[in-house]
């Protein structure tokens, strides 16, 4: 819960949208409680509020539905007339101020723990567009499954520092990327961003940098010091699951965080179930850099990139979907390795 002392933020002073979600926010800091623990209250109370609509509602810069902010305020821990509060706040914006005419937009209603479904596969052609590859691959993703591990993280809040899989040893590889083709063999890897190729920082497991959690995520760490191993598994064309293999926990699968389909979700590992938020299609590209691959969820279809973008060149920064913009943050090289400390 929230320090002695310490008042709740006030969202009388945000004056749009995007201000009111950072209240939000601020609101889930103060009260001190995770989305989870956030979604157990709000259920004890009678209120419908699971995790995955909360952190929907605090990734997006658009108005939540006023159901969702009056049961989010009740479950940080304020009564009914604060609660009633933000409501107000939050129906100001919608509605706008008279001169302007333009309100604030407002999130539309949704099922925020439907899995996504497939569309059905065109009908085969000799030669298909990426469209029709990326229909087909998320086909695939709901037919596959994958295995079923438990996973925890093994590294502190800095996503450069920690043991590796192969005990503080350097990664062996071929210190070169593989050219960029339709299609990259089965195998171990290291992951390196393009915009960060000059500083050896790849794809590993690390922490949120605000301290916010606990939990592993993918982050840029040195790429001598990668943890887990990394295993590219092809599942359709031109479609892959990226499993993280870790010497204790077993395997896991890089996850876009709650299946959410909008810009910023984190990416962390959870058991391999074969969903489409799990699976990834690697897009050819030479540019900007030649050889790289875009990654793109198939349930989502952005592309992923670092959260602070193209200058987010630090170690520790997290791995993200986005919008895709062709920013040099948004191109991964692969480099062939062998698994850390055992035969591959």
């Amino acid at each position: 819960m929230s320090e002695a002392g310490t008042q709740p933020p006030n969202p009388d002073e945000a004056t749009n949208s995007t201000e009111f979600v950072t209240a939000l926010r601020a609101l889930r800091e103060w009260s001190g409680l995770t989305y989870r623990e956030l979604a157990a209250k709000a259920d004890a109370s009678g209120d419908a509020l699971p995790s995955s609509t909360i952190a929907s509602a605090l990734s997006r810069t658009t108005l939540p539905r006023q159901q969702v902010v009056q049961s989010f305020a009740r479950a940080c821990g304020l009564g009914d007339a604060a609660a009633a509060r933000w409501v107000a706040a939050r129906n100001r914006l919608a509605v706008g101020p008279i001169s302007s005419g333009s309100p604030d937009p407002v999130e539309e209603p949704e099922v925020a723990t439907a899995e996504p479904v497939a569309p059905p596969v065109p009908a085969a052609r000799p030669r298909r567009s990426r469209r029709a590859i990326v229909v087909i691959a998320a086909l695939a993703a709901v037919i596959g499954s994958g295995t079923a591990l438990a996973w925890k993280g093994a590294l502190g809040s800095d996503g450069s520092n920690g043991s590796n899989g192969s005990g503080g040893r350097a990664v062996e590889s071929s210190g070169a990327s593989t050219p960029a083709t339709a299609a990259l063999p089965d195998g171990w890897y290291l992951i390196q961003p393009a915009h960060v190729r000059d500083r050896d920082l790849c794809l590993g497991e690390g922490r949120e940098r605000n301290g916010r959690t606990d939990r592993p995520l993918a982050v840029q760490r040195a790429c001598d010091r990668i943890s887990p191993d990394t295993f590219l598994k092809a599942v359709g064309v031109g479609v892959y699951e990226i499993e993280w293999h870790h010497p204790k926990e077993g395997a896991g699968c890089l996850t876009v965080d709650e299946a959410l389909t909008g810009d910023g979700a984190l990416l962390a590992p959870d058991n391999c179930t074969g969903a489409a938020h799990q699976r990834y299609l690697l897009e050819a590209t030479n540019v900007p850099v030649p050889g790289g691959y875009r990654l793109r969820p198939i349930h989502s279809g952005l592309c992923v990139g670092a959260l602070g973008g193209p200058a987010d060149v630090n170690p520790g920064a997290e791995a993200m979907q986005a919008n895709c913009t062709g920013a040099l943050d948004q191109e991964f090289l692969f480099v062939a390795t062998k698994q850390a400390g055992r035969s591959s």
